[in-house]
Formats: C-alpha cells, sequence, structure tokens
C-alpha cells in the first residue's frame, strides 16, 4: 500500500469517530428530543392552540384595520379634495356670474348714454324734428367714454332714415362728410394722419348700401333704413351709409326694438363678423383679438340700443340706434383672479346657438360652437340669464337675441384641487399598519423561536430527567406535586419537577404525607461496566480528552440501551450501570442484557481505536470489563437535591463484585444469571470458570463467562481493518544496504495520524501569528533556501543561548482565530508523508519506539499547553506580560513546533543498547560520532536528512518563510534532541550551569556581560531543553500504571540486551534499588526545576506529586513489581544462552536506565 494509501486509509479511521460521535447524538439523543419534544407539545396543546388562535385573530384584525383605516384615510382626505373644489367652483362660479351680469349691465348703460347724449344734443340744437338730418358732434367722445366702461369692439350711430327721407339725407352726409370725420379722427387718433393715408376716407358713398356678393353697394328699397352715419373708431368712407337693417339678424331685432320701444335688444351671433373686419379693417380686428389671447374668429353679435326723439320720454318716436359689435371672449376676460384655470362656460341663446369658452383666470378662450363641456359636471352646472330688461314683453318678443351663461367645471380645474395626499396618506397608513403587523410578526416569530427553545430546552431537560426517572416514577411526582397545589391554591400552576423532589424534603411533615416513591422489582438483570485501563490513561490527559472519550463511549452505549429496551442507572466515574426488566417486566431481561453487553463492548473497541488518532497513544488499549447479575432490587427515589432514581440490594452489590473479578473484554456474570439462561435456553453461551471467584464479602462464587455466540453486534458496524496494511521498503540508515522495514500495523498508523493531528494544530498557529505579522505571503511554488550542511556533529552545535523573536503588540491583536487557518492539502499530504517515514526510522524496541516517542509528543504538548504566566490572581489579561514571562515561548508557535517535532525524532533509529555499549563495541556509529551522544546525534541527522529531502519541498517552504527560520528551528531541535541525553557528562554539566545561570541568581539581576534579551533567551533555551527532558521521562511522573507499563517496557529492553551479549549485567540485580537513585537524583531534582522556573502553571506541581506517589509506591510494591516483571520477561524471552551471547546479533534493544550510571 502506499503512502497515499495509507493517508486515506487513515482518513476513513479517522471518520469513525465523527460517525460514531453522529450516530450517538443523531440517533439517540435527537430521537429522544424528539419523543420528548412531542412529549412538551402534547402537555401545551392547549395553551399552544389558544395562542395560534390570537396570533391568528391578532393578524387578520391588524390586515382588516388596516385596509378599513386606509380605505376610510383614502376616502375622507378625496371626500376632503371634492368639498375644497366644491366650494371653491361654487366661489369662483358665483364671480364669474356675477362678473358677466355686471358686464352686460356695462353694455346697457353705456350704450343708453351713448343714446341719451345723441338725443339731448338734439334737442338743445332745436334739431329734433330735423331727424335723421342731425349733425350729431363729438360722438367720437360719447362712444369713447362708453366703450371704456364696456367690452365692446366699436359704436356706431345709425339714424332712422325713410324713403322719404333718403335723398335729403344723402345730401346730408354729402355736405357734412368731411366735418364728421375728421371730428371722429380728431377724438379717436388725436390728429388727421390717418385721412391722408387711408383712401376710405376720401369721399362719401352716394348712397345707401348693402353688403353684396361683390362687396358695398346701394341697398334695395325698404321701409326703413338704419345707414351708418358715424363710427368709433373711425370708419373709412364705403362704410358710411351701410345700412344695418340689411343684415338679417340685425334687421329681426330691429323689428323686436322698436315693438319693445326701450330695451337694449341684441343680435344672435356667428363665428366670424365679416362687417367688424370693414369698419376696423382686418389686421386691426385680428390684433385686437390676438391681445385678447383670442382669435378674431370668435362668435360676434350686435347691442342695439334705441335713441328716442325726446331724452325724457322712451315712449318717444324712435329716430335712430346705438349699435355696438361685441365678442363674449373679450367679455369673459379679467372676471376671475389668476391661477384660477379650467371653468368653462356655455353661452347659449333663444336662437338654439352654443358657444363654449374656457375662462383661465384673466383669459377666456373659445372652444368651438357647441356645448363642449364635460357631461360628468353637469351637477355642477351654474346658469346665468343675460337678458336683462325692463319690458315685461321682453322674454316674449321674438327676433332678438335673448343669452344666458352655464358655468361648469373641468378636469383641469378638477386637477387644482386634486394631488396624491390621500394616496400618499392612505399608503403611509398601510405601510403603518404593515410594519406593525410585520414587526409584529416578527416579535412572533422571536416568540415562537424563544418558545421551540424553551421546547428544546424543556425536551432536553425532559430528557435528562427521563434518563434519571421512568416515565411512572415522573408521573407520580407530577401527581403528587399537582395534588400540594391544589390544596395549597385551586388556582396554582403546575411546579416543575424539581421543585417537587426538593421542596420539603426533610420536613417532618411533608414525610408523613407523601409516601416513598419506590418499588420492588423481584426479575431484574443489573449490569456494572467498567473502562479498564481508564485512571492510567486519563492521568496523561487534557480534562478535555477525558470528557470526550466518556461522552463519546456512554452516548453511545446510550444509543444501544435505547434499542436493547435496557434503562441505564447512572454513570460513576468510568463505570457504566444499566438495568433490565424494569422499570417494565421483561421476561428475558438476561437475554437482553447480555445482548447489551455484547453490543457495548463491540462499540467499545470500535470507538477507542477510531479515537486513537484524536486522543493519542494508548487509547486504542482501553478495554471493557463487565459484570452482570440477576436478582430482585429496590428502585426508587430518594427526594432531595440532585436526586436521581437509584437501585438498592444485595443484588448490586452482588454485580459489582462480579465487574470487580471479570477480565477486559469478557462478559462475567453470576451463577444466577446463567441459572436464567440455561432456563432459556442460552446454554451454549455459557463457560463456566475454572476456580471460583472469592468476592470480597461474599466469599466463593460460582461465576460464568458469557459469549453471545451466533449473532452479530447489532448495534456495532464496521468501516474498514487496519490488518492488511502494507507498504513497501525504505533506507535503513542504520547499515550500507537495503532491508525491508516492518509493516505499519493499524496501531502505528493511528498514531501517526495523531501525532500529524498534533503537528497541523502547532502549524496552524504558526500560520496565524505569521499572517498578523504581516509577513509576505509565500506561494507554495518559493523555496526557502537550505542552510550549507554542517560538517560538524550536532553535539558541537549545541548553543547556550538560541534567540527567539521579539513580542509583537500588533500582530498579538490582529491574530486571528487559528483554527480557522486552512493548511493546504499537498502540505497535509508531505507532513503525513514525513511523520510516516519517521515512524518507519523506529525499530521494534519494547521502550525506545514510535509508541514511546508519541507519548512524549503528547507530554510535550501537554506541557506547552499549560506555559502560563503567574501573578497575584495566577493570570495576566496582557499577551506582552505572558511573553516577558514566558521568555518569548508562548508567543513563537515555530518553537512550539520545534519541540514537538524533537520528541518525535528524538528516538529514530535507536539500536535498543546503551551509548556506553555502541563505543564499547566500537561501532561505526560510536566512531562517527566520537563515542559522545552517538544515538541522539544519530537520530537527530537521520531525521533531519529526511527532512530536507526534496519530495517535503512544499512542506518546509510552507512551514518556514525564509532560512533564518529554518536555521533557528534546526538549532532548536539540535539543542532539544541533545538534551535527551543524560547520561553525558559534559552535557549534564554545561546543561546545570546553564540553568544555575539563569534561574539562581534571581531574575531581577542582570548580567553585567549581556544584555537583558540575552538574559531571556538564555532562560528560554534551558526551559525549551527541561521541556524535552521531562516528557522523555513522563512516565515516572504520571500514574503508577502508566508508569509501571513503560518500566516494564524498558526493563524487558534491558533484559534483552542481556541475553544477546549487549549488556554485562542482568538488570533484575540492580532494577529494584537503582530506581531509588534514579528518582532521587534526576526525576524529583527535575520536577522541581519545573517548578522552580515558574512557567509551567499546574503541570508542575502535578509531575512533583506524582513523581513522588511513584516513589513511594515504588518501595511498598517495587520488589513485588519486579518480581513479576522478571517472570513476564523470561517467559516471553527465556533465559540467556551463553552461546548465544557470543554471537551477539544486533538486535534491536533499549539503552539502558540512566540510574546505572549515575548511581
Amino acid at each position: 500500500m502506499t503512502d497515499k494509501d495509507n493517508m486515506e486509509f487513515e482518513d476513513e479511521e479517522s471518520s469513525v469517530v465523527s460517525e460514531a460521535m453522529t450516530d450517538t447524538e443523531n440517533t439517540v439523543r435527537s430521537e429522544d428530543e424528539r419523543d420528548e419534544k412531542k412529549e412538551v407539545y402534547k402537555m401545551s396543546a392547549k395553551d399552544t392552540r389558544r395562542v395560534q388562535l390570537w396570533r391568528f385573530v391578532v393578524t387578520v384584525a391588524l390586515l382588516v384595520t388596516a385596509l378599513v383605516v386606509t380605505l376610510t384615510t383614502y376616502r375622507f382626505l378625496k371626500d376632503e379634495e371634492t368639498s375644497n373644489f366644491e366650494v371653491a367652483f361654487e366661489q369662483f362660479s358665483r364671480t364669474l356670474a356675477e362678473a358677466a351680469l355686471e358686464e352686460q349691465e356695462n353694455i346697457r348703460d353705456s350704450m343708453k348714454s351713448v343714446a341719451a347724449a345723441i338725443s339731448s344734443q338734439a334737442v338743445t340744437a332745436n334739431a329734433s324734428d330735423s331727424w335723421p338730418n342731425v349733425r350729431i358732434k363729438m360722438f367720437g367722445l360719447y362712444a369713447q367714454n362708453a366703450m371704456q366702461q364696456c367690452k365692446v369692439e366699436f359704436m356706431a350711430f345709425n339714424p332712422r332714415v325713410s324713403p322719404q327721407q333718403y335723398a335729403p339725407y344723402i345730401e346730408f352726409i354729402n355736405n357734412n362728410f368731411k366735418e364728421m370725420i375728421d371730428e371722429g379722427h380728431m377724438f379717436h387718433y388725436g390728429d388727421l394722419t390717418h385721412i391722408s393715408q387711408d383712401p376710405r376716407f376720401s369721399r362719401p358713398t352716394p348712397f345707401i348700401s348693402a353688403v353684396g356678393p361683390e362687396g358695398f353697394g346701394p341697398d334695395e328699397p325698404r321701409d326703413v333704413y338704419w345707414p351708418s352715419q358715424m363710427y368709433s373708431p373711425p370708419a373709412g368712407s364705403y362704410v358710411l351709409n351701410h345700412n344695418v337693417g340689411s343684415l338679417d339678424r340685425v334687421a329681426t331685432a330691429l323689428v323686436a326694438l322698436e315693438h319693445l320701444q326701450y330695451d337694449t335688444v341684441f343680435t344672435g351671433a356667428n363665428g366670424e363678423d365679416t362687417t367688424t373686419d370693414r369698419i376696423l379693417g382686418k389686421e386691426v380686428h385680428a390684433t385686437y383679438h390676438s391681445q385678447l389671447n383670442g382669435t378674431k374668429s370668435s362668435p360676434h353679435g350686435y347691442a342695439l340700443q334705441p335713441v328716442h326723439q325726446d331724452p325724457l320720454d322712451q315712449n318717444s318716436n324712435i329716430v335712430g340706434i346705438v349699435t355696438s359689435a361685441f365678442a363674449f371672449d373679450a367679455a369673459l376676460r379679467n372676471l376671475i383672479p389668476d391661477g384660477v384655470q379650467g371653468i368653462i362656460c356655455v353661452i347659449t341663446s333663444t336662437e338654439n346657438a352654443n358657444f363654449t369658452y374656457e375662462v383661465d383666470g384673466q383669459n377666456a378662450y373659445f372652444l368651438g360652437i357647441e356645448d363642449l363641456h364635460e357631461s360628468k359636471y353637469d351637477d355642477y352646472g351654474v346658469q346665468v340669464d343675460l337678458a336683462l330688461h325692463t319690458n315685461p314683453e321682453f322674454p316674449t318678443t321674438p327676433g332678438h337675441a335673448q343669452y344666458q351663461m352655464h358655468i361648469y367645471p373641468s378636469d383641469r380645474f378638477r386637477a387644482t384641487y386634486d394631488s396624491n395626499t390621500p394616496e400618499i396618506f392612505a399608503i403611509a397608513v398601510a405601510v403603518t399598519f404593515v410594519l406593525v403587523a410585520i414587526v409584529f410578526l416578527v416579535y412572533d416569530l422571536f416568540v415562537f423561536k424563544r418558545n421551540e427553545n424553551l421546547v428544546a430546552k424543556a425536551a432536553q431537560s425532559n430528557a435528562i430527567v427521563t434518563s434519571l426517572f421512568p416515565e411512572h416514577m415522573r408521573e407520580r411526582l407530577m401527581h403528587e406535586k399537582e395534588e400540594d397545589q391544589l390544596t395549597k391554591d385551586k388556582a396554582g400552576r403546575r411546579k416543575t419537577l424539581s421543585g417537587s423532589l426538593t421542596d420539603g424534603t426533610f420536613d417532618e411533615k411533608t414525610s408523613r404525607v407523601h409516601k416513598p416513591l419506590a418499588d420492588l422489582y423481584l426479575d431484574t438483570t443489573v449490569l456494572f461496566a467498567d473502562i479498564t485501563g481508564f485512571t492510567a490513561w486519563s492521568s496523561v490527559r487534557e480534562p478535555s480528552q477525558v470528557f470526550v472519550l466518556l461522552e463519546t463511549l456512554f452516548q453511545s452505549f446510550d444509543g444501544v440501551a435505547k434499542k436493547r429496551r435496557v434503562f441505564k442507572v447512572e454513570t460513576v466515574g468510568d463505570c457504566y450501570v444499566a438495568v433490565s426488566g424494569l422499570p417494565e417486566p421483561k421476561k428475558d431481561h438476561p437475554i437482553a442484557m447480555c445482548r447489551f453487553a455484547r453490543d457495548i463492548i463491540a462499540k467499545m473497541r470500535s470507538l477507542t481505536k477510531a479515537l486513537e488518532v484524536t486522543l493519542g497513544p494508548d487509547t486504542g488499549d482501553l478495554d471493557l470489563r463487565v459484570g452482570i447479575h440477576s436478582g430482585p432490587v429496590t428502585a426508587g427515589i430518594l427526594r432531595g437535591d440532585r436526586s436521581r432514581f437509584q437501585l438498592f440490594g444485595d443484588t448490586m452489590n452482588v454485580c459489582q463484585r462480579v465487574e470487580s473479578s471479570g477480565k477486559a473484554g469478557r462478559i462475567h456474570a453470576s451463577k444466577e444469571t446463567a441459572e436464567l439462561l440455561k432456563s432459556m435456553g442460552k446454554e451454549s453461551w455459557l463457560d463456566k470458570r475454572t476456580h471460583a471467584v472469592n468476592a470480597k464479602g461474599l466469599g466463593e462464587m460460582v461465576t460464568y463467562w458469557i459469549s453471545v455466540a451466533g449473532e452479530r453486534a447489532g448495534s456495532v458496524t464496521s468501516r474498514g481493518s487496519f490488518d492488511d496494511l502494507h507498504f513497501g521498503t525504505t533506507r535503513n540508515n542504520h547499515t550500507d544496504g537495503v532491508k525491508p522495514i516492518k509493516e505499519l500495523d493499524a496501531r502505528m498508523n493511528r498514531l501517526i495520524s495523531w501525532n500529524c493531528e498534533m503537528l497541523l494544530e502547532i502549524m496552524q498557529q504558526v500560520v496565524a501569528r505569521r499572517s498578523a505579522k504581516q509577513a509576505k505571503k509565500r506561494s507554495l511554488s518559493n523555496r526557502v533556501i537550505l542552510p550549507e550542511k554542517e560538517n560538524t556533529n550536532p553535539i558541537s552545535q549545541v548553543k547556550e543561548i538560541i534567540h527567539l523573536p521579539g513580542f509583537d503588540a500588533a500582530a498579538a491583536e490582529k491574530q486571528q482565530n487559528p483554527a480557522d487557518v486552512e493548511i493546504p492539502s499537498q502540505v497535509v499530504k508531505e507532513l503525513h508523508l514525513l511523520v510516516s517515514e519517521i515512524a518507519r526510522l523506529y525499530n521494534d524496541n519494547p521502550f525506545h519506539n514510535f509508541d514511546h516517542a508519541s507519548h512524549v509528543v503528547m507530554s510535550v504538548i501537554k506541557l506547552t499547553s499549560r506555559i502560563v504566566a503567574t501573578s497575584d490572581n495566577d493570570q495576566v489579561e496582557s499577551a506582552a506580560k505572558l511573553h516577558d514571562h514566558t521568555y518569548g515561548i508562548t508567543s513563537d508557535p515555530l518553537t512550539q513546533f520545534a519541540c514537538a517535532f524533537s520528541a518525535l525524532i528524538h528516538d529514530a533509529d535507536h539500536v535498543g543498547v546503551s551509548n556506553a555499549q555502541l563505543v564499547k563495541e566500537g561501532t561505526d556509529l560510536a566512531v562517527r560520532y566520537e563515542g559522545r551522544s552517538v544515538a541522539e546525534q544519530n537520530s537527530l541527522d537521520l531525521s533531519w536528512e529526511l527532512l530536507m529531502e526534496r519530495r517535503f519541498e512544499t512542506f518546509r517552504s510552507f512551514l518556514f518563510s525564509d532560512s533564518a527560520e529554518l536555521t533557528r528551528f534546526r538549532q532548536l531541535v539540535v539543542n532539544s534532541v541533545m538534551s535527551t541525553d543524560i547520561v553525558d557528562k559534559d552535557m549534564k554539566t554545561l546543561r546545570n550551569g546553564r540553568w544555575d545561570k539563569a534561574f539562581k541568581k534571581g531574575d531581577n539581576v542582570d548580567f553585567e556581560d549581556e544584555s537583558k534579551t540575552d538574559e531571556v533567551n538564555r532562560k528560554a533555551t534551558i526551559v525549551i531543553e527541561h521541556i524535552i527532558q521531562a516528557s522523555d521521562i513522563s512516565h515516572t511522573m504520571q500514574h503508577w500504571h502508566v508508569y509501571r507499563k513503560w518500566n516494564q517496557n524498558l526493563f524487558e529492553e534491558l533484559y534483552v540486551a542481556y541475553l544477546n551479549g549487549r549488556m554485562d549485567k542482568d538488570p533484575a540485580t540492580f532494577w529494584y534499588k537503582g530506581e531509588f537513585g534514579f528518582f532521587d537524583f534526576y526525576i524529583i531534582p527535575l520536577t522541581k526545576k519545573l517548578k522552580e522556573c515558574g512557567v509551567f502553571g499546574v503541570s508542575s506541581g502535578e509531575f512533583l506529586n506524582y513523581a513522588t506517589k511513584n516513589r513511594e509506591m515504588w518501595e511498598l510494591h517495587g520488589e513485588e513489581a519486579v518480581a513479576e516483571m522478571i517472570a513476564e520477561a523470561k517467559e516471553k524471552y527465556g533465559v540467556k544462552n551463553e552461546d548465544a551471547a557470543k554471537e551477539a546479533p544486533e538486535q534491536a534493544v533499549p539503552r539502558p536506565p540512566p540510574v546505572e550510571i549515575d548511581v
């Protein structure tokens, strides 16, 4: 299998942990919580329906209210606009009507005044009997004054001429023509310039004319003529003597006028008035209307005012008429204020003529000869009668036009009062309600989520309670509490289960009221399951790792218990207690419990091997010891703080003894359980123990091993096996040849993966700190320039001071969470390959092997993780203080990586004998390294050469930003690995001197010959070396069982060396006493140094306590332990063969303990 395959297989192995956690939490906890959620929902169903109903009611009420208020607001504002429109129209229509009537009155009054002036002048001149041959002087003055009061285009005087008066009248005009023309021009223009410039004023017309197809010509004979004698403004001569009676509409009006005698009458209007064009001239007429913002095509009509012979007698003869031409657009101007637009005026007459005008402020516009107002405004119409009169026969007299004006609003007028205000307010109201609804819904959503969270919490709490109390016990507790509440308050509320457990627990009155919550169960099977090796394993782990293991295992067991319908009673430490046959009776309770035991043992083995990748060495060695016993139990709840469901009785005691007398990985059952299994046809499962078990307090017991044969573990799945892993061959650097290397088995692969995980976590810290320092980003294609190969041995490269990076406050503040750093897959692959190759460098020694190296790595990581700064409060918040107090070690993750890497390689290719033996044998290695720290220098050189190989170029480029970092890393590794040789006296003397120089004189004393920086780096260097030294023998400062394991491995290594003739003394002869020297002269002094330097927090005290306790235990049980080790070693390796000793093959054997030399 290739390294790539190996990595993929390790990934698969790592996934077992995730699968186990997922299976446990998703299938057990989630299912339980779903069931509990249903139960909680069921309990609150009534309240939930009520809340949902009111939520619906409130939502609908909000929507309906929003709709009603929005429509009401819109309707109200629209009605307000309509009201404003109606009031404004009423006001302006009244103003317009009054102004129009006033204008009509002005026309009548003005023309009457002119008529009266003409009649009075004739009477004054004693010419009242001379009509029509009466010379009217100052007509232009009379007309101009009148025209200023009314809006007419011209005025004319037309005497009444009978056929008999025709010839004398023509002669009269000829005689007075020039005088009348000059007078009119002088009054109108102030000079006679226009007479000389206009040929129309050259001579009079010698006849009374009428307008024909070809222009003016002699009028036909008539009963009476009404020739135009004088005009204002002055008209041309060809217009003088024009008979207005020749015009049909004027002729009929004259008939009405003569009948009515004294009222002013009006002719019908038409759209084009050619007479006015002839009188004023087309250009003058058009200019006049353009000034009115109208057109000369606007309808024109004539007003006729009788001139009486006697000005004081309206019934006297009519001797002439005053004629004026008017246009309605002029009459409608300046009647209402500016800014008022779109008032429609429809002028109607008795002649069925309709004219439509639009009045815009001071202007009026002719729209057309028909009623053009919008019919939707019919109801708003205002009618004004413009036919003012005094004669009662006026309305019924035919021939003249009687005008009415109808005033209407238009869309333009309405638009001035319409706005988007109603829409804006309606939208604002709607949006307000929508926002309120949204706020309510958001609030309701938060309440819903809060309730969901409460339900989830309640479900979780209920699940916890369910796990502690059987259902019938819970219901009894609830019922009991409800009765209490009803007694105290009939309207009381139901309290929580915890309250029922604690309220009045020891109250005498309460004790008399409530019966004990306990029952006797006759047919049950109890199980005790204990994790073997847990105490020793947990002693070298962080608390979080201990709980990861227990939670993973016990939650998995919980899932199996649920499937097997086994009730979990409790967990005490690492012991799992369960019972079958209660609370629900089961006839096959022993069978169910045996199957449960089998399943959890299988789960245990699967999970511990998978967890070894994350929890480190020895995790896969953990196993489960199970004991089961059947019998009656008393089960119930003891009220009080932290109440729980408990089992009592002799069955529990017997089961505990059965478990404690069992073996790891096996199911140990009592005789009672075995008899029940036999009765149920499961005798094939039983294997009676050969010897009776002597149980404490119970005497000898007959017990059985149980193997649930013929069935598979129902809840255990396999993700694959590591048994068939094979790797190729690699260089063996101990010899010049190439030979096959041991295969990496499943355990070795798990250790490799765990080491990779630990190193990757430190690498994430390295990258996070480097990024915070804003170091230039390096691509994986960049290469670190390798330092020149040293020509000297590593031991000569040991430095007294290694300079670590200074503190960077900005980087400490900006550093990202290392867990968020992503390591490129290529780097991860190369790291895994590197660790795998390092693992291959290790020989199969009982002690100096890759397993021990991993144990040392774990200790290094534990020590570096516990490096803390101390203060009065045993904590500091400042990263700068932490940096200073730990001499910069905590601020440089690369230093921590160097420590872990050194621990990983420090015994690589160890040949199993001491350095002294290698020197004695004169091996090539001893010669190469001049007899000093032979094994340590060889391990370092081999591992460093491996690291520098081209296939790890990407890994190096990622880990080291430049050659300076690589050089510093090399120096840290050299000092660390060389420090593991605790036998070399020169190295030991040098280290002790550095320690005394760094710490014995105190922290506040400066050295005269070195800077403060050198002083701090000196301390950092010696602390790093002591981290490796302490980790290398950390098993002596851990739990007794851990110490015993590695102590036995070391003994076996030395015993093998002795058997092979590579050690002079049999370790059995000095082992017991030698350990005392090792404790007294090296281990305990080293732990005191760790405490003295003050940077390791609780670990320094922990190491010293364990070392002291192990020495005490060795003093008490050491001789017995040595005897056991000797017996096991002889059983495993045999006794010394002198012939075999002479051949002394080069076999992997460990170095002797340092105590042999020191003591």
